[in-house]
């Protein structure tokens, strides 16, 4: 028969072992009903510049040549490849996971002659310029590497090569316009994926005379499915159309938001919207300005406005709702690649948000004149917007 001091010994052992049991069950238990962590990805919305001023193809007043010539020399006066490497420092200064360029552009020229019927190619076409291949190439070479995931072409005069008087003599000029979503080549190695790359082209385009031959100028958008961690979201990148009837230009981009929000209504993920809206915010519009073409400027907020009523938020008014529309905020009115001084005026370089994201910190990068490329050139006409974002746990 067992003494009572032996009895309590082995009670004492059993509940103690149940209490053990008990406690290592417990964690495990908890675990598989704790929600995952919320998840940050950094965005940005990157205008690269194109490099000539097209608008001057489209003026019948000024010989085709001598409007070519003109673009001609502005884009190699512009350097992208120089203003390419200052924005890959813009970029690699917060390394987003994911990035939207817009006015990424392809140049193009072939030696030609004088010839009966016009003027002819006597050689190939060769690249002279690549923005996203000098952009790429220089965030690699800074450390940085980024990789292009979808590209959606916007316009381009492949068909009706123009003739420009250039260094080398003539020479027939092609161009193109892109828009392109970049994601970092770490984060891909930390488990970021991409899916369901798409690009969708307006509908609402831009008439447009050029050499007497008459022309659709397009714009586009290009989206993508991303993931990383409990973040699962579409990504989408955008140009609205710039050009139209004066003073507000805006009779071909408004039609193409409310395209693009009706066609994104259909997205079941949460959307993160970026780009150059080229339409002002509606809570900046009463802005008192001193120079009146700035003030009637101010009234192109429709596209905005449909943008913001179809739900989505802006993230800079969203983290500085008492100062939506200060200097810091400006991304867009840079007269002049070489000019001394900054003279951004207004905000047009967006990041827009939908359901179930919320943001942590908004900067407006470029815009500084420390930000200057070696010969003192801005990065771009545009400063660029770069948001961090966090994601609630699904």
């Amino acid at each position: 028969m067992l003494s009572t001091r032996v009895i309590r010994r082995c009670l004492a052992i059993a509940s103690a072992v149940a209490l053990a049991v008990t406690m290592s069950a417990a964690p495990a238990a908890a675990h598989s009903h704790h929600p995952a962590p919320a998840t940050l990805v950094g965005v940005e919305t990157y205008n690269l510049d194109f490099g000539g001023d097209l608008s001057l193809l489209f003026d019948p007043s000024t010989p085709l040549l001598t409007a070519t010539s003109t673009v001609w020399a502005q884009t190699v006066a512009s350097n992208i490849p120089e203003r390419a490497a200052g924005v890959a420092r813009e970029i690699g200064r917060h390394q987003p996971d994911v990035v939207g360029l817009q006015e990424v552009s392809i140049w193009r020229t072939a030696p030609a002659a004088l010839t009966a019927s016009g003027v002819a190619p006597t050689g190939a076409f060769t690249t002279d310029y690549d923005a996203l291949a000098s952009l790429i190439a220089a965030l690699k070479a800074q450390g940085t590497p980024y990789r292009a995931i979808v590209s959606a072409k916007t316009f381009g005069n492949d068909a009706l090569p123009l003739p420009a008087m250039t260094a080398t003599g003539l020479r027939l000029v092609t161009f193109a316009d892109y828009n392109v979503v970049l994601v970092r080549e770490k984060s891909l190695r930390h488990g970021l994926r991409y899916r369901n790359a798409q690009t969708h082209t307006y509908q609402a385009t831009l008439p447009v005379t050029v050499a007497g031959v008459s022309l659709d100028v397009t714009r586009a958008w290009a989206q993508v499915d991303i993931t990383k961690g409990s973040a699962k979201f579409r990504f989408v990148d955008t140009h609205l159309e710039a050009f139209g009837v004066p003073p507000l230009k805006d009779q071909v981009r408004n039609p193409q938001a409310q395209e693009l929000v009706a066609t994104l209504a259909t997205s079941r993920l949460p959307v993160v919207l970026v780009g150059d809206i080229n339409a002002r915010p509606t809570m900046c519009k009463d802005i008192p300005r001193t120079d009146p073409i700035e003030h009637v400027l101010d009234q192109n907020y429709v596209a905005y406005a449909t943008i913001t009523k179809a739900g989505y938020r802006e993230v800079w008014p969203m983290l500085h709702p008492k100062a939506p529309c200060v200097p810091a905020s400006w991304t867009s009115g840079q007269n002049s690649l070489d000019g001394a001084a900054s003279t951004l005026t207004h905000r047009i370089d967006d990041v827009f948000l939908t359901r179930g994201i919320s943001p942590v910190k908004v900067r407006v990068l470029g815009a500084s004149p420390w930000d200057k490329t070696a010969s003192g050139l801005w990065p771009s006409d545009h400063a660029s917007t770069w948001a961090l974002l966090r994601f609630a746990s699904r």
